[in-house]
């Protein structure tokens, strides 16, 4: 493997990188999808009583915002010219931080899909379990798991900027294999815990295709799936979407930084097409707020609803008792979708 652990520093440019319109748009869409998201949990907090679903969606949202708003701060003020005064140690905070993020993410994506699983596939045991001490405090247990694992990061002795050259991880070019235990620790790690979240995915889809009874978060009892096709196909399109965003945004990092580590030799440009790969999976901090808590059916239905009610003309008296009626209605119909629904919040 060719040596390119000092790529940063022997290729910077003269010019300081420019905070692009797409670089904007991913800021303002985490920051902003995951601001929504946490407001919209807190708000329903009344209704879904914060059950252990509830706090692992949580804990993603604030995860991902946290890990959005440090990233692009580091991205925004460092630059290829940067010369920081302590360099390695200031690289080595770096790669811990995007370490306990990036598996923090992948933890609590895991525990939902097995929530998930055990609610439809075993409901008598998820109920049995879901109100034990040590499942609520799951949240608790994965963020300390992750932390111990990304401080093994310390027993790294190289850390080095990645191109683009405005934030710091592991060294995988270098060639010395010593330095690479943690990656593969990292590696073999992220791995499982994206082949275990989609496989739990898929039975749950295979469950919901076959109308399979399973436990109600709000009845508290054990019910059938709702034969509505509306809520089946948004359960299908959450399920779908979660799998998508685990094949797209990090099993091609992994195995990229897998082959960029075992392979023979290692080009200028296979460094900068690692870049790709590593915004791949920065992508997931923006997509998870959207597809957990804020493109739930119930959501878009209630803000269609509003807009609804915003672009109604104004009834007379006479009509007034029709619209308190229709309105009634449709708050009913609105609460038992949110009584029966499964796999959303």
């Amino acid at each position: 493997m060719s040596n390119f652990s000092n790529y940063c520093d022997k290729n910077f440019t003269h010019t300081i990188p420019n905070f692009t319109v797409s670089f904007g748009f991913y800021i303002g869409l985490g920051v902003l999808g995951n601001l929504f998201a946490f407001i919209l949990l807190l708000k329903q907090s009344k209704f879904h009583k914060w059950k252990v679903f509830y706090r692992l969606v949580l804990m993603l949202v604030c995860v991902d915002l946290a890990g959005i708003v440090i990233f692009s701060c580091i991205a925004i003020i460092e630059s290829p010219l940067t010369k920081w005064a302590d360099s390695n140690s200031l690289c080595k905070v770096e790669s811990i931080l995007i370490s306990f993020i990036s598996l923090t993410n992948l933890f609590v994506v895991t525990f939902i899909a097995i929530e998930r699983f055990l609610a439809l596939w075993h409901p008598y045991f998820y109920s049995s379990v879901k109100g034990h001490p040590l499942a609520m405090l799951s949240p608790v247990a994965i963020v300390i798991v992750t932390a111990v694992l990304a401080s093994l990061a310390l027993t790294q002795s190289d850390f080095v900027k990645i191109y683009p050259c405005n934030f710091c991880f592991i060294n995988i070019y270098s060639k010395n294999y010593a330095d690479y235990i943690f990656a593969f620790v990292y590696i073999i790690i992220g791995l499982v815990l994206v082949a275990v979240a989609i496989v739990m995915n898929i039975l749950v889809a295979i469950a919901l295709s076959r109308g399979q009874r399973g436990y109600s978060r709000q009845r508290e009892s054990r019910i059938y799936i709702t034969n509505d096709k509306r809520d089946y196909c948004g359960m299908l399109f959450q399920i779908g979407a979660v799998i998508a965003e685990l094949a797209v945004c990090w099993i091609p990092i992994m195995i990229r930084m897998l082959i960029t580590m075992t392979g023979d030799e290692t080009s200028e440009k296979d460094i900068k097409d690692n870049y790709l790969f590593f915004r791949f999976a920065s992508w997931a901090l923006v997509v998870d707020p959207w597809i957990y808590v804020l493109l739930r059916r119930e959501i878009i239905m209630n803000i269609c609803i509003f807009f609804q009610r915003q672009q109604r003309p104004r009834l007379t008296s006479s009509g007034d008792a029709v619209e308190r009626k229709s309105n009634d209605e449709r708050k009913s119909l609105a609460n038992d979708e949110k009584r029966a629904s499964y796999g959303t919040i």
